[in-house]
């Protein structure tokens, strides 16, 4: 199987050791390929390559890393001799291969990466010169002085400048055999099969590219080549997991197996896509044994069916259960489908809120047999799912979900707006009811929760001087414009905007206004609201006048009878207390037979009020005795009267809009 990039680089970089940089600062830049040397000066680097014929795979020691990055089509012998950074050596790669031989004319190319494959081997990017495998040259030791002896079947190169800058920027990578024929068939037909390369201080994967670099004190380095001297009959063997029909997942599978050369021959297949999800993973091995591989039991998921297929016919399998036996054909493609279907799936319970945000909101899951798993979820934004838990492995059944909302807060309380299951709406409540009837996909449940206010507006009314009622009318204040920075001006009052009204029975006494009319004014959603109030009307006997205005506390001396009120979330529940005064029209007139009383006075239609008097009113009442009163004092009287009244209406006519809660009342 060829290596991926991502595996050839990052894999053998950490463990690289590269050329001391006093050396690269030396260095100028060349091209071309190393020259073949006998012995080099004293400065120079140098790398032998040496190759070996082997009779099998087993003959073979692995790298350091055993796992489906090796590309050859057997697995290998022992375990690796060496330790990671060890360098290549033969007092290391002789002993421990000791049925393999030297092999003369093998060729090696160098480059600066990995380009792809060929013939299922890795080679290298931007090739150059391929140096080829001498009969026997001088064995050199670290520092590239001869050692006296010599070592077969191997070439010795001299790197240029522009090599040994690469080597030191982990870019100097070799490669046996050529890009296009990485297997020298050129020289030697079909003879040979892939083995295993390992260079320098490189054999971490066993595949057909190694990176070259230099230890610190060393300027001489080795490759070392392993040929198979067995024909290579390659096939490919795909072991594809697919999950049942109209199932869709990403769950993982795991394998093991002799087709795998990880270790214990373990593999995993992960799936996914649109239904049904599906994954699979390809073996390039020899078609000179049989491959066997098994699925291992995954939790959630139980197995309906193994097929496998021959493009050519010529390959065979043997299915028992969840293991596969295949006699690999040469040149075939034997594809193996397993195909598992959920025998269990999740329940996944998301919470979601509208009107603010907030929690912990807690949630039970009971299944079928009445275990219960307890959830929990707070959101931090409005109409923004957030995950509670997941019941995962869930059987098929009848569970109950239920919510427990937050207790009340000052400013509302939590309300259940709707529940739904994968799409499905259920009934508004805390309590659900939810049928898994297949497992073909996992349930999303999402309960959406809304924020009712709970804040509230109470107006009071005292009248001081007399008694008498008033009507009061609440608006909503809309935020400004960009245009109309003013926050004051109410919105266009309308039918619907809530009426109140209050009667006073006794002066000094407040009570409570009463809504009359108008759309419910509590509970109120938090916001600016204009508060205009609409008598005690005036009468001949005298007037009325605002007195003060307290919001919570906070009292004005208004000259208008109307206020805007902020209510908030902070400060939810206000009461505006709305006093009056009653001023007398005319002085008090007194006889031994009269008392002063003060006037009572009451709306009627047309806006005039009816005037009545009770004991120490302003008004003239008999006391058992009839009043003597000189006809030019009832005259004045009577204009007054009138006077004061035609005043009162205009005043009416004229009132001014509430001012704003920043500004002073307008006069």
């Amino acid at each position: 199987m060829r290596r991926p990039l991502s595996h050839s680089m990052a894999g053998r970089l950490g463990a690289a050791m590269v050329v001391a940089a006093p050396l690269l600062a030396a260095v100028a830049l060349a091209t071309g390929a190393g020259t073949p040397a006998q012995a080099a000066s004293s400065d120079s680097y140098q790398v032998t390559f040496v190759a070996r014929e082997c009779p099998t795979y087993t003959d073979i020691t692995a790298n350091l890393a055993r796992n489906n990055i090796q590309e050859s089509l057997q697995d290998l012998g022992a375990d690796t001799a060496y330790q990671s950074g060890q360098p290549i050596s033969p007092s290391v790669e002789t002993p421990h291969q000791p049925h393999c031989s030297p092999l003369v004319g093998w060729k090696f190319t160098d480059g600066n990466g990995i380009a792809g494959s060929t013939d299922g081997l890795s080679t290298v990017s931007s090739p150059g010169t391929p140096v080829t495998t001498q009969a026997s040259v001088p064995l050199l030791d670290p520092q590239g002085d001869p050692t006296g002896s010599s070592i077969a079947g191997a070439t010795t190169v001299t790197l240029t400048p522009a090599q040994v800058e690469a080597a030191a920027a982990h870019r100097l990578w070799e490669q046996g055999g050529t890009p296009t024929d990485p297997l020298v068939t050129s020289s030697f037909g079909t003879k040979y099969a892939f083995g295993a390369l390992r260079c320098a201080i490189d054999n971490l994967n066993g595949d057909n590219v190694e990176w070259v670099g230099f230890p610190t004190g060393t300027t001489h380095v080795f490759c070392y080549y392993y040929a198979v001297d067995q024909t290579p009959t390659p096939g490919t063997v795909v072991v594809r997991k697919q999950l049942g029909p109209g199932e869709v997942g990403t769950d993982v599978f795991h394998f093991t197996g002799d087709i795998s050369y990880n270790p214990g021959g373990a593999f995993e297949i992960p799936v996914g896509g649109p239904a049904p999800s599906s994954g699979s993973i390809s073996f390039l091995r020899d078609a000179g044994k049989d491959w066997s591989f098994t699925e291992q039991p995954t939790a959630g998921f139980g197995l309906t069916s193994v097929s496998c297929h021959s493009d050519l016919g010529t390959s065979t399998s043997t299915v028992s259960g969840a293991a596969v036996t295949v006699d690999l054909g040469t040149g075939d493609t034997m594809t193996c489908t397993y195909v598992d279907s959920r025998n269990t799936t999740d329940l996944t319970l998301y919470k979601q809120t509208t009107g603010g945000v907030g929690g912990p909101f807690d949630f039970t899951v009971k299944d079928p047999v009445g275990h219960v798993t307890d959830l929990h979820a707070s959101t931090t934004g409005e109409d923004t799912p957030v995950a509670a838990g997941t019941v995962a492995d869930t059987a098929l059944g009848t569970y109950t979900l239920t919510e427990s909302l937050p207790a009340p807060a000052a400013d509302g309380h939590w309300s259940v707006a709707a529940f739904d299951c994968n799409g499905t709406p259920g009934p508004v409540a805390t309590t659900q009811t939810v049928h898994v009837t297949t497992a073909a996909e996992p349930f999303e449940c999402t309960f959406t929760n809304t924020f009712v206010t709970d804040a509230s507006l109470t107006i009071t009314k005292t009248t001081l001087g007399g008694v008498g009622t008033t009507t009061f009318v609440v608006t909503p204040v809309p935020p400004p414009p960009a245009s109309d920075p003013d926050p004051g001006a109410p919105a266009p009052g309308d039918t619907s905007d809530p009426v109140l009204g209050a009667t006073t029975t006794v002066a000094g006494t407040a009570v409570t206004a009463t809504q009359t009319s108008g759309n419910p004014l509590n509970p109120l959603v938090p916001g600016r609201y204009s508060v205009v109030e609409e008598g005690p009307d005036d009468s001949p006997s005298g007037t009325w006048a605002p007195t003060s205005i307290a919001c919570n506390g906070a009292a004005t001396e208004p000259t208008a009878a109307a206020t805007i009120v902020d209510v908030t979330a902070v400060d939810p529940h206000v009461t505006c207390a709305f006093t009056n005064t009653f001023t007398s029209a005319v002085p008090a007139t007194t006889t031994t037979s009269t008392s002063v009383v003060p006037a009572t006075t009451t709306p009627v239609p047309g806006g005039q009020a009816a005037s009545s008097t009770t004991p120490g009113g302003p008004g003239l009442a008999a006391t058992g005795d009839d009043v003597q009163v000189p006809l030019g004092v009832a005259l004045a009287l009577a204009l007054c009267g009138l006077t004061l009244m035609a005043v009162d209406r205009a005043r009416r006519n004229r009132r001014p809009a509430p001012a704003s809660v920043d500004d002073p009342p307008a006069g």
